[in-house]
């Protein structure tokens, strides 16, 4: 089998990494979140109809009263229709368009949304993830040592970076559902990266002297296996959701796809590079110095 050197050629991995993020953050900057009504304000309206209809039906109802824009998904056997702030008029021509285009709407409820909340489930995602970290800091720390736990942190924020970019880039709503997910990703990632560090780890004793980055790429490739079909049987379900589910677990899904390829990179391309550069500062591990070997020359006699 064909060994690739994945530490010999970790900076490549690195640089790959900063253009990802680099682009993200100038993306961010430049054009920002498409932040959904969750985190900014608007109106939000569930409605039944009397015939079946579908949601492309009700998008182009809801466009001709102005508002091409607006997000629909089915709630069951009802339809939310999610719009700017409206006013109590604008609200009556929403559903007056309705009545025209499709009839028979019943409006089962005009619900107005404030920043409030999306601040509130921001907060708590925030306060969620400070939380994960230091939980993850000690048992980490704890199961091998505090050097995993700092690489595996960078790794973890690598992902929420990479995420956070894609989403600006690509310019696709962030929702209370793309929240769920972000910490989901987590999760993941951590996951993956344990597998990853507990094969260093047992691999450990074996290192020599200036060869730690060795003992790392065969670890790696004693778990390669299990980490690839483990990104691909979790993928399946989450492609299933992003091309067959509704709006909202679309949501969800899209941020899943994104969190989870960039989790089992970091695994092995972020976190277990910068651990093997720490290590390697280790007097143990540190490479020596490179002996120089000078051929003698043979002096002929004649």
């Amino acid at each position: 089998m064909m060994h690739i050197d994945f530490m010999g050629k970790k900076y490549w991995w690195f640089a790959l990494s900063g253009i990802v993020i680099l682009a993200g953050v100038v993306s961010l900057f430049t054009r920002g979140l498409n932040l959904s009504i969750d985190f900014t304000s608007g109106s939000r309206l569930t409605v039944a109809f009397a015939q079946p209809t579908s949601v492309d039906a009700v998008r182009s109802a809801v466009a001709q009263a102005g508002y091409s824009d607006a997000v629909v998904q089915t709630v069951g056997s009802d339809y939310q229709v999610t719009l700017p702030a409206l006013n109590t008029d604008q609200e009556n021509a929403v559903t007056a368009a309705l009545n025209g285009a499709i009839g028979g709407a019943t409006v089962k409820s005009w619900q107005s949304i404030g920043p409030t909340f999306g601040r509130q489930v921001l907060d708590s995602m925030i306060e969620a993830i400070i939380v994960a970290w230091v939980l993850i800091i000690a048992y980490v720390s704890f199961r091998f040592e505090y050097k995993f736990a700092v690489a595996t942190l960078i790794a973890l924020f690598h992902d929420l970076l990479v995420t956070v970019g894609v989403y600006s880039i690509v310019g696709r709503e962030v929702t209370t559902a793309t929240v769920a997910a972000v910490l989901t990703i987590l999760g993941y990632s951590l996951y993956d990266t344990i597998i990853v560090f507990d094969r260093v780890r047992e691999n450990a004793p074996r290192a020599k002297r200036g060869g730690y980055s060795e003992m790392v790429n065969e670890s790696i490739w004693e778990v390669m296996n299990r980490s690839i079909i483990t990104s691909m049987l979790t993928l399946i379900p989450v492609i299933c959701l992003l091309v067959f589910g509704g709006e909202t677990l679309k949501d969800f899904a899209f941020a899943l796809l994104v969190g989870i390829t960039s989790g089992a990179y970091s695994s092995i391309f972020v976190a277990a590079p910068l651990l093997t550069l720490w290590k390697e500062r280790e007097k143990r591990y540190r490479p020596g110095p490179v002996k120089k070997v000078r051929k003698a020359k043979a002096v002929s006699t004649g």
